[in-house]
């Protein structure tokens, strides 16, 4: 896990660096130096002709001290201000006062074009703006970015490629699309989040100081670091829970049996399908290591009086999983609103559901037990009453909001998913476009289902369950991919891969 911090935290924490623990600011900037010097000569050696395209605040100060350092290994180096020196200030002026008369000026667009028409082979390292941008960026700025995009340079961003929003991962009008940024101390949300995680590239986190005594908040990324416990030897099947399936209605059977399978295939010791009851021997006979009990129905799918059933299927269980294929009817919103309030146990809670909530929010107020909810963006506009466009442009802050207003851990689903319950939030990058088709959220309902349930001994909580449970579906989904390409997997190629994921997580 590596911890995220937004803009502010980042200051924060440079202060905290250089007047708690007596840091120098100078050194801190050498430090950040290093970082961008370390991956370039990594990458290139003394081969690397390279441009320090440097802005007149602190993150151009970087850019003046990364120069230095790479002449002074051999490399071919120019630097090259957006500015005048007389701009610069504190330790970005003592760092460009190495270079003196060496820097090339651009103070209008006849320069930019002098010098940034065409900078094939070279290495640009992007020094413009850090993650302290907050205005868009327009004039001189702009059309050096522009004529830098196009260049055809191996770019390099220091902190995070300029012009993108470092807490919401915005555009501001335009910003560098770096081939790889090193970013300092911790990752940030722009890195993460789309689209500003278009325009990272490779993306490398560099320490130039230590944190101790600051508090660094509770947001992580998610890295392949993170592992899942073996099992011990004298366990049984009641050692890793039971797990109630409530899924599926007439046309809509392969959403329970995705559900159902995925959560065995992550751990749960003992899961029972509660369908319709013309649909239990369809899911006895294609999912034979599963249980079925018959729910009371009304033309294929769950009727209004379907509520003892449910009594009777949740006895004595550890988690539910709900919604998949369950459809919108009268019968299916009676059940979801009952599986809510009662029940004192993890939950996740999905699909046909979550549209059944977002009828009557108030719903989630009086929800009992520990409980995940798993939207895709559309689902989640409905949910918060915002709209994709308003989510899209700062998903913390909705997803935030949404955890802590009614007490749940909210799972937005997405190239990037934000898992949150208000106290803790986890970025998770793992997956493919292959993985958007029908089915993938119902193997993501089953697998987090089947941690809370038996991923270890005891189950997970909801949060991490929803954690661990995207990520193992994100990488079942790229060997998925690997193997069959993006275009052709389906939902079923992810399940049938997390069996790989989790051997490999296993201690």
């Amino acid at each position: 896990m590596i911890p995220v911090l937004y803009k502010q935290q980042m200051r924060d924490l440079d202060a905290h660096m250089s007047q708690a623990l007596h840091i120098p600011s100078l050194l801190l900037m050498e430090n950040a130096a290093f970082g961008i010097t370390t991956a370039i000569y990594e990458r290139f050696g003394t081969d690397a002709s390279v441009i320090a395209l440097c802005g007149t605040g602190n993150n151009g100060g970087d850019g003046f001290a990364a120069a230095r350092q790479l002449a002074a290994k051999g490399c071919d180096v120019r630097v090259m201000l957006v500015g005048k020196p007389d701009e610069l200030r504190g330790d970005a002026a003592i760092n460009a006062a190495f270079f003196g008369e060496r820097i090339t000026e651009i103070t209008d667009e006849a320069a930019a074009h002098a010098h940034l028409k065409n900078l094939n082979g070279c290495v640009v390292i992007d020094a413009l703006f850090g993650v302290g941008l907050s205005r868009d960026i327009t004039g001189l700025y702009a059309v050096v970015i522009s004529l830098l995009n196009d260049s055809g340079a191996y770019t390099v961003a220091c902190d995070i490629a300029s012009g993108i929003d470092a807490d919401t991962g915005a555009v501001r009008s335009t910003a560098v699309r770096a081939d790889e940024t090193v970013t300092f101390g911790c990752v940030k949300p722009g890195h993460l989040l789309f689209p500003g995680r278009a325009y990272t590239g490779r993306l490398t986190v560099r320490e130039i100081g230590v944190s101790d005594g600051f508090d660094l908040g509770g947001m992580y990324a998610v890295t392949d670091s993170i592992k899942l416990t073996r099992r011990k030897a004298d366990t049984h099947k009641g050692s890793f829970g039971r797990l109630a399936c409530v899924a599926g209605s007439q046309g809509m059977s392969g959403a329970g049996l995705l559900c159902a399978g995925a959560a065995l295939r992550a751990g749960a010791g003992l899961v029972t399908a509660g369908v319709p009851a013309s649909l239990q021997s369809v899911f006895s006979a294609r999912n034979p290591e599963s249980l079925t009990f018959a729910l009371d129905e009304f033309a294929g799918s769950l009727s209004e009086h379907c509520t003892d059933g449910l009594d009777r299927l949740l006895e004595g269980k550890t988690a539910l999983a709900a919604g998949p294929g369950i459809g919108t009817g009268n019968g299916a919103a009676v059940a979801v609103r009952h599986m809510l309030g009662h029940y004192h146990i993890r939950k996740v809670v999905d699909a046909d559901a979550l549209n059944i909530i977002a009828q009557d929010i108030s719903v989630l107020h009086e929800a009992v037990g520990d409980i995940v909810l798993t939207p895709h963006p559309a689902e989640f506009s409905r949910l918060c009453g915002h709209s994709r466009d308003e989510i899209q442009k700062d998903p913390l802050r909705y997803t935030h909001e949404f955890a802590t207003k009614y007490g749940v851990t909210l799972l937005l689903k997405g190239a990037t998913t934000i898992v949150t319950n208000g106290a803790q939030t986890a970025f998770v990058t793992a997956g493919t476009p292959g993985m958007a088709r029908g089915g993938s959220g119902d193997v993501l309902t089953g697998v987090i289902g089947g941690l809370m349930c038996g991923g270890i001994e005891g189950g997970m909580c909801g949060f991490d369950a929803a954690v661990y449970g995207a990520y193992i579906c994100g990488k079942a989904g790229e060997a998925a991919a690997n193997a069959l390409g993006e275009l052709s997997m389906t939902a079923g190629d992810t399940l049938s891969h997390i069996a790989d994921v989790t051997k490999a997580m296993t201690a």
